[in-house]
């Protein structure tokens, strides 16, 4: 059975090479890109449906060798913690391609470096060992900065730049703290064999502070929160969107597996220096988000505040919840914050092309989008922590532990999440409010039955989560 995980992985490759053999105006590049992230949903619940809920660390483990002459065998690993994230991941990606525009359905180019970042994204998410997860961390920048790019719409190309260079920087920063550790450890570093690698101290908090700069390379914190902010807002490509703000979920991924294990220990004297950056990346980030019209800014700001959130908590949280316990806590939020963050991200850019057709105001346009107003209403008060999913839950949980951890930080990251999510209610408001219109009727089309149906499927599997979010598992 450990051989779906290679499945797992090769699928997007598949479906890229699919794609690019496919007629270079048809559509066929976007029913491959669809079927293959369907196909690949399937296999992840496969995955789930083989593994034991109850048992510890890593589940299902499928080693391959790399060349003959290499004696450096590779290790893919899957557990519930890894598999929740990649099944919101790939759901995520398919409400993309649904709300995606008829003009941007017939570029094969475009699908085909985005099924190249699905499948490091999955590399990422299944990766056993040091190589590999190097290997799927680094190797989705390229094709995120060429879809970015491609998508037009920045109005600086120096940020875009100024983007690629920072986390590049990290990719090399990730390359040399590796390789300093394997000085010291023969053969490969698995991800659970790293408390094993003995260095001397100084040499680890090398290593282990090189760690984590490169995964918050990938996290917008400030003050280089900037650019990643500047070029979500310029998307108008709802798949490119998703894309970008997932960007944060790598860094967060690699601290959830390397905190516990070793970073605690060699870098614990930075660690109040590390907190303060993210409470107050999370004020200012949410001032700016507020100090914005557009919906999409404040989406980026709730995003960034919950992936810091979820960040302070694995920092933090080891001594007041068990590290298992506070582990499947965040993968139950953050399997439904992707899906309703990306959601809310298709329905907006969905609206926002409709006003941009009729040359319209964009405010209070939803007056005349009834069905499109009620999805946008119900995943925003989702997001904003309405009981009826597990992010309800489980936010609960681990926004309690913060309080009984520290009064002060709990009061902060409460400002900041109250904050936004008041900025967002208002938004509903103005986009609602037919005073805001000159005109007295306006002719937009409303969300296609096919689209509502399929936001319909959406809902039930948020609303299931409310009761149990693991209710797919067999």
């Amino acid at each position: 059975m450990s051989d779906l995980l290679l499945i797992l992985l090769l699928l997007p490759l598949l479906g890229c090479l699919f794609v690019l053999t496919s007629n270079k105006n048809g559509r066929n590049a976007y029913h491959v890109s669809l079927f293959t992230l369907g196909t690949g949903v399937f296999m992840i619940l496969r995955i789930f449906s083989v593994l034991n809920a109850q048992t510890d660390s890593l589940h299902l483990l499928h080693t391959f060798g790399w060349f003959e002459n290499v004696n450096i065998p590779l290790l893919l690993s899957a557990d519930f913690f890894s598999l929740l994230l990649l099944l919101g991941v790939y759901i995520s990606f398919i409400i993309g391609l649904v709300g995606l525009p008829e003009d941007m359905r017939r570029d094969k180019t475009f699908f085909a470096v985005f099924l190249y970042f699905v499948w490091n994204m999955t590399g990422l998410l299944t990766a056993g060992d040091m190589i590999l997860f190097y290997v799927f961390f680094a190797g989705m920048l390229l094709p995120l900065f060429l879809l970015i790019g491609g998508s037009g719409h920045i109005k600086k190309k120096t940020t875009l730049y100024a983007f690629f260079i920072f986390n590049f920087a990290g990719m090399l920063i990730l390359l040399t703290a590796i390789l300093i550790a394997y000085r010291f450890y023969h053969g490969n570093l698995l991800l659970q064999e790293m408390a094993l690698v003995k260095m001397p101290k100084h040499v680890s908090r090398i290593v282990w502070g090189g760690v984590c700069l490169a995964l918050f390379s990938r996290i917008p914190i400030w003050p280089f929160h900037y650019w990643l902010a500047a070029i979500g807002s310029g998307l108008k490509n709802p798949v490119v969107y998703i894309m970008t703000n997932m960007l944060p979920l790598t860094g967060l991924y690699g601290f959830m597996r390397f905190w516990q294990l070793t970073m605690t220990k060699s870098i614990l004297p930075y660690m109040p220096a590390v907190v303060g950056i993210c409470l107050v990346t999370m004020l200012f980030i949410v001032l700016i988000g507020i100090a914005h019209k557009e919906f999409l800014n404040k989406l980026f700001a709730y995003m960034t505040v919950f992936y810091l959130l979820f960040l302070l908590a694995e920092i933090l949280l080891s001594s007041v919840l068990l590290a298992d316990t506070l582990q499947m806590n965040i993968a139950y939020s953050l399997h439904i914050f992707l899906i309703v963050t990306s959601s809310l991200a298709v329905l907006d850019l969905r609206m926002e092309k409709e006003c941009a057709d009729k040359n319209c105001d964009y405010h209070g346009v939803l007056a005349y989008m009834p069905k499109r107003a009620n999805l946008f209403a119900f995943f925003v008060l989702v997001a904003l922590g309405l009981p009826v999913s597990a992010m309800f839950w489980n936010n609960f949980i681990i926004i309690s532990a913060l309080f009984r951890f520290s009064f002060i930080i709990g009061v902060m990251v409460m400002a900041a999440i109250s904050l936004i999510c008041v900025a967002m209610l208002y938004e509903i408001y103005i986009l609602r409010d037919l005073k805001a219109r000159a005109e007295t009727e306006l002719e937009v089309a409303d969300i296609s039955r096919e689209a509502l149906l399929f936001f319909a499927g959406v809902i039930i599997i948020v609303i299931l989560s409310f009761f149990d979010p693991l209710w797919f598992v067999l």
